[in-house]
């Protein structure tokens, strides 16, 4: 496969620039409900660990009873209807408190499909379904990797909820092997979700839900999950590939550590949109595992929200003529 030049990565704060919740907000929505306040052992490990996916494995996986895994799936399944919720309402409107261009967002999307000869990646940490409710092209392929996409019925216009009886349950090795779902093609966006996704669950048929970052073990148990990990190492072991960021944090040390290893031996070139002060964001960077590493690789940075880029009034900003020169056309 011959990956495209261009490759786009997003973390929880893509869409918390359409009112997503962060990390810190899903793990709030975790620990105030009601049967985590009702249940010491939750509450003590939720109290120890502010990463809400580390919570959730260590319960699905660890030594807890029946009841207590089945209270942290009905938890978590109730944080993401809430983030879901959040995602299908959104509508692009003047008078809307997030009112980004979604017109701009997909066009800026469509970019990284690649050509005939090129695959193109869209990878991502986040587990919500905003890129699947909002996406639209009529330009270009938007797969899935190995797995069914959610039916049309769930796209904004209609504006369904998930619900139980619409989860996928993620392929076996075998089955992936033998897959013929959604399989990799050339000019195509593929929309590679690393830490699983709401409404996957568990290719064991369990009820567990695929979330979280406990990599190595999820290698091991999921190897849709391991496939993708694996797509996303070899897209950035290419030569002069130049990788685009949005809302990710750095501070997973697995991706770190291939964003890394791909600046030191392969030239990867590393551009940031972000809304933090250029010396806060070189500050947190640095202080994450990787981080003096990957800022050698820093080729752009552009400190803006999406709607200062893709502003409601869709006229092209100053900050979108920016990307296009620096990034697209060099």
């Amino acid at each position: 496969m011959q990956f495209a030049q261009n490759i786009l990565f997003s973390g929880a704060g893509f869409t918390k620039n359409f009112g997503g919740l962060l990390a810190k907000e899903m793990w709030s929505k975790i620990f105030n409900h009601s049967d985590v306040q009702s249940q010491p052992r939750l509450k003590k490990l939720i109290l120890d660990d502010f990463d809400y996916e580390s919570i959730y494995n260590k319960i699905v996986n660890g030594d807890f009873t029946d009841e207590e895994k089945s209270s942290i799936n009905s938890v978590i399944y109730n944080a993401y209807q809430v983030l879901d919720e959040i995602c299908r309402q959104w509508t692009f409107r003047n008078d809307a408190p997030y009112p980004v261009n979604i017109y701009g967002v997909n066009k800026f999307i469509e970019r990284f499909s690649g050509n005939r000869n090129e695959s193109g990646f869209f990878f991502t940490l986040n587990q919500d379904l905003f890129i699947e409710r909002h996406f639209n092209s009529l330009n270009t392929a938007f797969i899935h990797p190995g797995v069914p996409k959610i039916p049309n019925a769930h796209k904004t216009t209609i504006r369904l909820p998930i619900e139980k009886k619409d989860f996928i349950r993620i392929p076996t090795l075998d089955e992936l092997k033998g897959s013929t779902v959604n399989p990799l093609s050339r000019n195509a966006i593929h929309y590679v979700k690393l830490h699983g996704s709401f409404g996957w669950i568990s290719s064991k048929g369990t009820d567990s839900y695929v979330i979280g970052k406990e990599k190595e073990k999820q290698v091991t148990d999921e190897p849709l999950l391991s496939w993708y990990f694996e797509l996303f190492k070899n897209a950035l072991s290419e030569s002069n590939r130049k990788l685009m960021l949005i809302g990710y944090g750095f501070r997973d040390r697995h991706i770190n550590e291939v964003i890394a290893n791909s600046v030191k031996n392969n030239g990867l070139k590393v551009y940031i949109i972000s809304p933090s002060e250029q010396s806060d964001f070189i500050t947190k960077l640095t202080s994450e595992e990787y981080g003096e590493i990957i800022l050698w690789g820093l080729s752009g940075y552009y400190p803006y929200a999406l709607l200062e880029i893709f502003p409601s009034d869709q006229s092209e900003s100053h900050a979108w003529r920016e990307i296009l020169s620096s990034y697209f056309n060099s």
